[in-house]
């Protein structure tokens, strides 16, 4: 069923940027000095390195959460999500710098809807048995904030909130900070 709905919100997606993407890519300025052969290249060795750090980084996490003494939940939903979430970081703020704000949108979302795609095919990989039977329950305050962060940012797309906090950020992100914050807290207090 996740990759059912992942590929409908693809789908949905592609055609949205079908009728966008013109003009935005008429006003981007080309880079002649780099060729298709340099680019294909950096890609590769940066994806290259994003996976071998990915690989060793659930041992690193394992062997942190038993020498601090912290649960193994509260580690992988904040510390690990954190780090393997930087990459995201990096290509939203170089989007919002760029102007490209649906792209960095686009970024966030579309992650969020992969990495919960990963989850379809961690339980086909998990041989003793169907996987959410044997993950621990406090990762059900995850999925419910994960849930509430998303209809957050449906909300703010959808209302486009005029006003900002301390004329900084809108009421939407501090909720979504808020919400961050007390999945944190949960899982540090209450996680296994």
């Amino acid at each position: 069923m996740l990759v059912m709905l992942y590929a409908v919100a693809m789908r949905v997606l592609f055609r949205y940027e079908q009728e966008q993407v013109a003009a935005f890519v008429e006003e981007q300025p080309t880079y002649p000095e780099l060729t298709l052969r340099q680019a294909v290249a950096g890609y590769v060795t940066v994806g290259l390195v994003v996976v071998a750090a990915g690989s060793w980084l659930p041992f690193v996490a394992d062997v942190l959460a038993q020498q601090m003494g912290w649960g193994e939940s509260f580690v992988g939903t904040l510390l690990v999500a954190a780090v393997t979430s930087a990459p995201e970081v990096v290509v939203t703020v170089a989007a919002v710098r760029l102007g490209a704000v649906d792209m960095a949108m686009g970024n966030l979302l579309g992650s969020n809807l992969f990495n919960v795609v990963i989850l379809a095919l961690d339980d086909l990989l998990y041989l003793p048995g169907p996987l959410f039977a044997d993950v621990s329950p406090a990762h059900a305050v995850s999925a419910l904030s994960a849930m509430t962060m998303g209809g957050l940012a449906i909300s703010g797309l959808v209302l486009r909130p005029a006003s900002r906090v301390l004329r900084t950020v809108s009421w939407v992100s501090v909720l979504l900070l808020a919400v961050y914050l007390l999945n944190g807290l949960y899982h540090h207090l209450h996680g296994t």
